[in-house]
């Protein structure tokens, strides 16, 4: 038993450091959204630029394989897609502001999951998680359907990061406070 206390107590203080660091994302991105957006849509950039070339590279030296015959045109796709993103950063922000908003709803079902096990095993501090829960969810929903656009979207993204992480701490040090009497029930 002294072990699996001490593993959870490992995974929940890394879990608050992993939030934490996440949340001065949250901050800098909020801070900085015009550069955030630039630095975001250049690394994307890059990273097809550079597999567009080794796509290209693995067709001309393997041309005679039929595996690599469609390297070209992912090739030549991943390079101008690059292209297009490094000098339209901002194209690839709608595409990430709607993925961090399934990301939270997906996030706040893990927590009403959590909920419910807690319910079972009778949980006094289950209403907290649920709080969590449904305000995950409301804040990915209102990411996905964001009125709003350009910079405003990147300081949305900041603010629904740090707004995420708070509550996830808060869960994580509930979580640890009540780690005996949780561990003891999962017996």
């Amino acid at each position: 038993m002294k072990k699996i206390e001490q593993s959870w107590n490992k995974i929940i203080i890394s879990e608050i450091i992993y939030s934490m660091l996440y949340a001065v994302l949250g901050i800098i991105i909020f801070l900085k959204p015009e550069i955030t957006n630039n630095i975001v849509g250049l690394m994307i950039g890059t990273f097809l630029l550079i597999y567009g070339f080794f796509a290209l590279f693995t067709f001309i030296e393997r041309s005679k394989i039929k595996l690599f015959h469609w390297n070209f045109i992912f090739g030549l796709l991943s390079i101008l897609l690059g292209i297009f993103i490094m000098f339209n950063p901002l194209s690839i922000l709608h595409f990430l502001n709607i993925t961090f908003g399934i990301w939270l709803m997906v996030e706040g079902i893990k927590k009403a999951v959590y909920y419910l096990f807690m319910k079972k095993i009778g949980e006094e501090s289950r209403k907290i998680v649920l709080a969590s829960a449904i305000l995950l969810f409301t804040l990915g929903l209102l990411l996905i359907f964001n009125p709003f656009k350009t910079i405003i979207i990147s300081k949305t993204v900041g603010v629904f990061i740090v707004l995420f992480n708070v509550v996830n701490i808060n869960d994580l040090v509930l979580l640890k406070r009540r780690g005996k009497r949780i561990l003891e029930l999962l017996k």
